[in-house]
């Protein structure tokens, strides 16, 4: 599976410069992802509010810090028809957006 990155998750990292290693947990997340796909990764579910569109949502476990996944990123990804293709859309830290309605309505500016 091919992933590519949304033109602002430069800016989601670098929202989350005070962390140890965001964009190395990232890479990390995204390479078990490669290996084992959507049905077999472990806490990745569809996001809610986008009807059919394949929309995900997972937790990344942070690397070099010393808390489990709920302390973790959020990443928030698109699968496209062909289903051999993933954009990554948004990756961020819970408590960055004030509320869930903000992080949809960025994801809806995302997606175009």
């Amino acid at each position: 599976m091919e992933i590519a990155w949304h033109d602002n998750i430069e800016n989601d990292l670098k929202s989350l410069r005070r962390y140890p290693a965001p964009r190395t947990s990232l890479e990390a997340w995204q390479r078990l992802f490669c290996l084992k796909g959507v049905r077999e990764m472990p806490a990745v579910d569809q996001f809610p509010g986008f009807g059919n569109g394949k929309i995900y949502k997972g937790r990344v476990v942070p690397l070099q810090e010393n808390v489990g996944k709920s302390k973790g990123y959020r990443v928030i990804f698109q699968i496209t028809d062909s289903a051999d293709c993933c954009l990554i859309l948004v990756f961020s830290r819970h408590g960055i957006y004030k509320t869930e309605k903000e992080l949809i309505n960025l994801i809806k500016s995302r997606l175009g």
